[in-house]
């Protein structure tokens, strides 16, 4: 029995409709059904729920908007998984919490790899990478699961903005300076529910710690725009023009890593979790968004 927490987001929503294919018997609560920020909650339900495993897929992801409310971001990628990891410890429960490649400044030249420093650039980043923090420190049966540049069918995400710019606009100016590997949130659930199944049948003695998980092949926001945009040309769509610019020319609240790919060398070996082009999960994505 698996139980998923912020079942409404990118990942948590393919989580639970996925745990099924997985023969995984999941429990799924929203922000609405339970605030993760309220420990009594929390500590009620896994007391009687009991879970093998708590997936904990409840963030505050607005990385600009977090400059502004740093208390709020605080509040739920630090306190409230530290709460979790504490009653976790306590139940013998192991956690698998994700995480973000914002915890690096971009600085290193090739991909990053699970014990590279951190050094985040915004508050966003640093909410999360506490909240890596407090899992290591209060709970020994955690996997830290850092993934990169998440996108679904659902949510706010760079592929869902850029469909409705298609529509919009004749002529888009995106970003090229900015290099990493867009990860939909489909491959980030099925990874996720192999992992907690090992986990919960014993199959493997998993080995606790940090591990990367994103698709193959770093691109650029740029990049990454114009294959959604040749995807939509297969469905005779009209798109926008695309010009590169430096993220200097696109100012943002929040800084973010000129690099931020992540080496997954490590979660292949352990986990033999399969990980595919990140073209292919876009086609997948916008085939999804056309023929609803």
């Amino acid at each position: 029995k698996i139980l998923i927490l912020g079942a409404n987001g990118q990942v948590g929503k393919e989580l639970s409709k996925r745990a099924d294919d997985f023969e995984v018997n999941a429990t799924a609560f929203t922000r609405t059904e339970l605030d993760i920020t309220d420990s009594q909650a929390v500590a009620r339900i896994l007391e009687n729920l009991r879970p093998h495993t708590v997936i904990n897929a409840a963030a505050y992801t607005a990385v600009d908007d977090a400059e502004n409310r740093p208390e709020v971001a605080y509040r739920v990628n630090r306190d409230a998984p530290e709460n979790l990891a504490k009653i976790c410890e306590k139940l013998s429960i192991p956690i698998i919490h994700i995480s973000t490649d914002y915890v690096f400044d971009g600085k290193k030249s090739d991909a990053y790899l699970e014990d590279d420093l951190v050094c985040p650039l915004g508050i966003y980043g640093r909410s999360k990478e506490a909240g890596e923090a407090v899992i290591r420190d209060n709970t020994e049966k955690h996997i830290i699961f850092r993934t990169s540049w998440v996108y679904a069918a659902h949510g706010n995400n760079f592929l869902r903005t850029m469909m409705r710019l298609a529509n919009e606009r004749s002529e888009l100016n995106i970003v090229e300076d900015q290099c990493g590997v867009p990860t939909c949130a489909i491959d980030i659930a099925e990874a996720l529910l192999l992992i907690a199944k090992r986990i919960t049948n014993n199959t493997l003695e998993p080995s606790w710690g940090t591990f990367h998980y994103t698709s193959k092949n770093p691109t650029t926001w740029r990049s990454f725009a114009e294959e959604i945009f040749k995807e939509l040309r297969n469905y005779k769509m009209s798109v926008p023009l695309v010009n590169g610019i430096p993220s200097s020319q696109y100012p943002t609240p929040a800084l973010r890593p000129l690099n931020s790919v992540l080496n997954c060398d490590k979660i292949e070996q352990v986990f033999s979790v399969p990980r595919r082009d990140w073209k292919e999960g876009m086609r997948d994505v916008v085939a999804q968004l056309l023929t609803n």
